[in-house]
């Protein structure tokens, strides 16, 4: 081998030896919810254009209180370079349910009661982890919040269950025959 080949081949070889495992494209998006004051739903997804490992975060706005709040996910890939794989899913550290790999993933969370803001954490790779060069793969999915009754609301309808049994049983001493 020539010196003028050996050295530029021995350069590139060093400098994809410390690059390290290829990252896909990470991605952070800010999703707004929508509908009524009482229930709000939002879609999200998102579309990896390399291969690779990926890390993707969506902020939900508005999303301050407590809530009570329900999640899914789902991907279809029938190439590698189509096929997201997810590793982790988590609202606010509640871990989302996920499927194995395969052409069909999906991921849940049952409805549980979060402290907001509502950010979704989604990791994953697409085709293999450490892959290098292009992909088209996507998934997508909703978040849907509820809020959670507040005390004085419980305690409302707590008083009105009182007064409801206090007539009946008001009613039901007049009505008993006396002996």
């Amino acid at each position: 081998m020539d010196m003028r080949t050996f050295l530029p081949a021995t350069a590139l070889a060093a400098l994809l030896a410390a690059a390290g495992p290829a990252q896909a494209d990470d991605l952070t998006s800010n999703v707004n919810l929508g509908g009524s004051a009482t229930s709000q739903t939002a879609s999200f997804g998102v579309t990896h254009l390399e291969l690779g490992s990926f890390t993707d975060t969506f902020n939900f706005s508005p999303s301050s209180g407590s809530f009570i709040v329900d999640a899914s996910l789902v991907t279809i890939g029938f190439t590698p370079a189509a096929d997201v794989t997810f590793t982790s899913a988590a609202v606010n550290g509640h871990a989302m349910t996920l499927t194995g790999a395969g052409i069909f993933e999906y991921g849940f969370l049952t409805p549980t009661t979060i402290l907001g803001p509502l950010v979704l954490t989604v990791m994953g790779y697409v085709d293999t982890p450490g892959g290098m060069g292009p992909a088209s793969a996507s998934y997508s999915g909703t978040l849907n919040v509820s809020a959670v009754p507040e005390p004085s609301s419980w305690l409302l309808l707590l008083a009105g269950l009182a007064v409801v049994g206090g007539c009946g049983l008001v009613n039901y001493r007049n009505a008993k025959p006396s002996i």
